[in-house]
């Protein structure tokens, strides 16, 4: 039972996601640093045909010609992005595939950004709300559950998730003492 992160950003176009986040140019030739938002460490080095998907919304499509490890990140270089000026206009930018290139995950375990969203149901049929945020612990993630009046933390855990149907956008939970 859990999560994964692509790190979708829920201003972003749904047929995309997001598996990188350009930080910053890097050195003198065009490179941007980027922040894989991927939980699979070797998945920035498998990319090639991506989209970078512009703070305004834009996309545009573009190849990754080369990535490098560097400090808290790496740094890539994209065809046709051959400046440092070039560089910094793409700050702030994700780069996304498109969902249908995404791994297929196992049995009981979803993408963050197929789970935000969804409307968090008890198994007596009470709306708690909707998943605004998942909070990584390291042993469960944690949903956050929001309506219009509380917030509610749900461990990702098999007692308490009994059902999701990303689809029809409905999770249904057990409610165990002291949750709520």
């Amino acid at each position: 039972m859990g999560t994964v992160n692509t790190g979708i950003d829920s201003g972003t176009d749904k047929d995309f996601v997001s598996v990188a986040y350009i930080a910053s140019a890097h050195g003198l030739k065009g490179d941007v640093k980027v922040i894989q938002l991927s939980n699979d460490p070797e998945r920035i080095y498998s990319l090639s045909n991506i989209f970078i998907i512009q703070k305004n919304g834009e996309k545009k499509e573009s190849f990754i010609k080369r990535v490098r490890a560097v400090k808290g990140g790496f740094a890539v270089s994209l065809a046709n992005i051959t400046s440092v000026t070039d560089a910094q206009q793409l700050v702030g930018s994700y780069i996304a595939v498109p969902e249908n290139e995404v791994p297929v995950l196992g049995k009981d375990t979803w993408y963050h950004y197929e789970i935000i969203g969804i409307e968090v149901f008890t198994t007596e049929g009470l709306c708690l709300g909707k998943i605004e945020d998942i909070i990584s612990t390291g042993s469960n993630d944690v949903y956050v559950i929001r309506d219009n009046e509380r917030e509610y933390l749900i461990p990702a855990i098999r007692d308490v998730i009994k059902g999701v149907d990303i689809k029809g956008r409905r999770m249904v939970i057990a409610l165990m003492d002291g949750l709520i």
